[in-house]
Formats: C-alpha cells, sequence, structure tokens
C-alpha cells in the first residue's frame, strides 16, 4: 500500500524546492544591470522572465506492466533545460538536456512536467498515462 502522507510531502518538498531555487537563484538580475534602472513592481514578471515551451508525446503502459515513456521535446525556450518530473508513482526525478528527453519504464498514472530554461522562463504541464 502507497504511503500517501509521504507522497504528498515529497511532492511539496519538491515544489519548495524549485520555487526557492527559481526565485533566488535563477531569476536574480546581475547588480550591474539594476544600475540607474526604476522596476514596477507589476512589470517584474515580464521583465525577469522568458519565454519556454514544449511538446509532450506519450505511449501507455501495457496491463500490469511499467513499459509506458514519456517523449519530452522543447520547442522554444534558451539551453540547458532543467526538467523535473513528479508523480504519485516514482520519487522525483530531474534532468538537464540540451532540448529533448526520453523517460522509459513507467507505470501508468499521472505525471506533473516543470521545464526550465536559462532565460529564466518555466512552464509546467500534466500527462496522463492509462493502462492499455
Amino acid at each position: 500500500m502507497v504511503n500517501m502522507y509521504s507522497i504528498k510531502k515529497q511532492f511539496y518538498i519538491a515544489i519548495g524546492l524549485f520555487s526557492f531555487f527559481s526565485l533566488f537563484g535563477f531569476l536574480n538580475a546581475p547588480s550591474s544591470s539594476l544600475e540607474n534602472t526604476s522596476v514596477n513592481v507589476h512589470n517584474a514578471p515580464s521583465i525577469i522572465a522568458g519565454t519556454i515551451d514544449f511538446d509532450i508525446k506519450s505511449v501507455d503502459p501495457l496491463p500490469n506492466l511499467n513499459n509506458g515513456s514519456i517523449e519530452l521535446t522543447i520547442t522554444e525556450g534558451k539551453a540547458p533545460y532543467k526538467i523535473l518530473v513528479y508523480s504519485t508513482n516514482m520519487p522525483l526525478k530531474e534532468y538537464q538536456v540540451p532540448g529533448e528527453l526520453t523517460i522509459n519504464n513507467l507505470a501508468a498514472g499521472d505525471y506533473m512536467i516543470v521545464v526550465s530554461g536559462r532565460d529564466n522562463a518555466y512552464r509546467s504541464k500534466t500527462i496522463t498515462l492509462r493502462k492499455n
């Protein structure tokens, strides 16, 4: 039996760590670029965030097998890319790729994928793998 408390705790810790590093590690502008500049707080996200997008293709697993797969192709953004994959079926996985990633041996279930790029942009999408 799956311990849902443990999975939820791991998920929230991962989200918190990702948010912390995104906000304080990747989104800090160099101090030299801020000299003689005033920033409107409401416009700050559009100033510091870039754009990123990706496509997802999947293959559903066969019954009682963990042979599903997810293929990501990043279509917009600046490399290198950091990809975080969350699921109730597996621990948090982190990948760093130049543009494409295939994850194999997946069980049926929901997967949340967060992609961040060098230009401080990030996007998340969710996909569900179903048993054939």
